[in-house]
């Protein structure tokens, strides 16, 4: 008998065992062990598991739409498996150093409130030295804002452009992930896109802040066109029906410009290609790229396809419905307010000049 060889094929079994174990039990306990409102995105990390390491075997029922609502990553996951938040240095490195102390009270550092004391040395702010993406070499380009020639007499009586939210708790940098605050979501630059469009150009807009994804992000269109559907039966439909969202982009480079001496957050349509509407709607998308890359050449990132997409992302409402990602999670919030007044111009020369 060959006892070495017998060892290294119990090995093996011993390690496929494991493997087992950990892809069939322990995943879906992990999943399940997130709070209400992330149980539904977590569980997508079991499903891209079996999806990536068993392709002959079709071990999901979720179709396109759901995916496209998923945000989660295997990378992330396993981190969050061994309790490292990699967006947060702070949590590795109390690990690995010593010398600092983590307490339960004191300043806010990502999620965590801690108090980090030095021992047995300070380090003073000039000691200190962060490399991050915020320093962009980004070359400068200087255009006209507003167009005093479009501007009109406002009717609020008679609203013209409905601004909403499908993913209404996305946020910015420093907050980096979802929150409610609608002064640092999404939302804020809807405020600032309504105003700049109804002062600078007499547009009338209706801007609803309703939160559609916090409870249930699966079925954030769902909600969020049962809110379109409720302006659509008041006013019947708009010049444009604006779904304002923020992307998920780790390049910052690749979503920021910079104009006047400011970087600004570049925007990017998303687009159902099976929406009934699709051909009005594209319509509408391209003669705003071109006003956009007259006006504002590289302002805009173009368009993102899907084929069907969550419930057409309810374009199939409106023949004037668009979505519009202003930014991504990497650029700050003053970066996406930028963006307002830019966006604001192009939809202006759409609606207001000469098409």
């Amino acid at each position: 008998m060959d006892i070495k060889g017998g060892r290294g094929r119990s090995n093996i079994l011993a390690f496929i065992l494991t493997l087992t174990l950990v892809f069939f039990i322990v995943l879906p306990f992990v999943a399940k062990a997130s709070s209400k409102s992330e149980g539904i995105k977590e569980n997508f990390f079991y499903v891209q598991v079996l999806n990536n390491t068993m392709p002959l075997v079709q071990a999901t029922v979720f179709n396109e739409e759901d995916l496209a609502e998923s945000r989660l990553s295997i990378k992330d996951s396993i981190f969050h498996f061994f309790n490292l938040d990699i967006k947060n240095p702070i949590s590795l490195i109390k690990r690995e150093i010593a010398y600092i102390t983590p307490e339960e009270t004191g300043e806010e550092v990502g999620e965590n409130k801690v108090n980090i004391i030095f021992n047995p040395f300070k380090l003073k702010d000039t000691d200190i030295s962060i490399n991050d993406d915020d320093n962009l070499d980004i070359p400068n380009k200087n255009v006209t804002v507003q167009e005093p020639t479009l501007k009109k007499t406002l009717n609020k009586a008679k609203p013209e452009i409905l601004i909403y939210h499908t993913h209404t708790s996305e946020s910015f940098k420093p907050i980096g992930k979802d929150s409610l605050d609608l002064t640092k979501n999404i939302a804020a630059i809807g405020d600032l896109l309504k105003r700049e469009l109804e002062e600078n150009y007499g547009i009338s807009v209706i801007h609803d802040k309703t939160i559609h994804d916090a409870t249930a992000y699966m079925q954030s269109y769902e909600r969020s066109g049962a809110t379109l559907d409720k302006y659509l039966k008041q006013y019947g439909d708009f010049k444009m029906v604006i779904d304002l969202h923020r992307d998920a982009v780790d390049n910052k480079k690749a979503v920021t410009t910079k104009m006047n001496g400011e970087e600004v957050a570049k925007i990017m349509f998303v687009m159902s290609k099976k929406n009934p509407n699709y051909k009005n709607n594209l319509a509408l998308v391209e003669n705003l790229i071109t006003i956009s890359d007259k006006l504002y050449p590289g302002f805009s990132r173009g368009i993102f396809y899907y084929n069907t997409g969550t419930r057409y992302f309810n374009q199939n409402k409106s023949k004037n419905a668009v979505l519009i990602e202003v930014g991504a999670h990497t650029n700050t919030l003053d970066e996406a307010k930028n963006s307002a007044k830019y966006l604001a111009r192009i939809i202006a020369e759409r609606i207001n000049g000469k098409k």
